[in-house]
């Protein structure tokens, strides 16, 4: 045998018995064994630990095909928002080819979710940060409304120098909403009203108007009293007399009208001197109300 011979078999036996690899086997975490797995998940009845490992293959890996599997369990799982969202995106690339092949099932599918699917505008002041149910979802304006899965959700928005803002939203089906935003300032303490400026009068100091006012009511009530005296004494007298016999023919009857001024007059006359004596403390306090039967005198030293 012949070195050329030799040469020739043993290169025929190596590219026999070890031919060279094409490409690095899959790891069964790629994406296409993730997807596989969960496909076999979801035939036994595991959708949400299908649901776990399609978003693991599709971090790995983002295409129309995990878009639109997420979509398919996620409407299992009546996730109805997530589900919207998701069977939108694939539906959105039909020239794919997985996407083209199982596109009457992703219609379907996606009927089936905007069914419980509703949208809700939000408008309000720009730059708003606006959430629903404690997730941030923009800051106003928002490019387009929100689609929402059916239920009660709250929605609140904030903005620096302006009190939070929250209202309850109920979410129906295939029925548009609204909701517009109201931001009140935000103070940080109330304004105190403002406090009117003390009166002063021209008249001199309290104590010496005190003095004077009540120097002027003690005279008064001096003048009263004395009268009332006086009245009082004329009560019952003759007012006229028969010239003949000499007897009397009318009396005067001031006996009331005298007590009513004495009383007053005594009133006055201790009003006044109360005055006087808190004009000399310069911080009494004295108030006379009188009724026809009745004096009231107040006072605080």
């Amino acid at each position: 045998m012949t070195c050329t011979s030799a040469f020739a078999i043993a290169v025929l036996t190596l590219s026999t018995t070890a031919p060279p690899e094409r490409g690095p086997r899959r790891k069964p975490s790629e994406p296409d064994g993730l997807i596989s797995r969960a496909l076999e998940l979801r035939r036994a009845g595991h959708p949400a630990d299908a649901l776990e490992l399609l978003r693991r293959a599709h971090d790995q890996a983002p295409s129309p095909r995990t878009l639109g599997h997420m979509g398919l369990v996620e409407t299992t799982l009546q996730m109805w928002s997530d589900a919207d969202a998701h069977l939108t995106a694939a539906l959105a690339t039909p020239a794919d080819r997985w996407v083209r092949e199982n596109q009457r099932f992703l219609a379907d599918a996606q009927a089936r979710t905007q069914s419980h699917v509703g949208e809700l505008a939000v408008t309000g002041p720009p730059g708003a940060r606006v959430r629903v149910d404690g997730k941030e979802l923009g800051r106003l304006p928002l490019p387009a409304p929100l689609r929402l899965a059916e239920g009660d959700v709250r929605v609140t928005a904030t903005a620096e120098g302006y009190k939070p803002f929250s209202v309850e939203v109920t979410i129906r089906g295939g029925v548009p909403a609204a909701v517009t935003v109201w931001l009140d300032p935000l103070h940080l303490e109330a304004a105190s009203p403002p406090v009117p400026p003390p009166f002063v009068s021209d008249d001199g100091p309290p104590g010496d108007r005190r003095r004077w006012v009540g120097g002027a009511l003690a005279a008064a009530g001096a003048g009263t009293l004395l009268w009332g005296i006086v009245w009082l004494r004329t009560d019952g007298r003759c007012e006229v007399a028969d010239g003949a016999t000499g007897r009397c023919v009318s009396a005067y009857s001031t006996g009331t009208a005298g007590w009513v001024l004495t009383a007053g007059g005594a009133s006055l006359l201790v009003a006044g001197g109360a005055l006087l004596y808190a004009g000399l403390r310069a911080e009494g306090r004295v108030s006379v109300s009188a009724s026809a039967r009745s004096v009231q005198l107040q006072a605080r030293f």
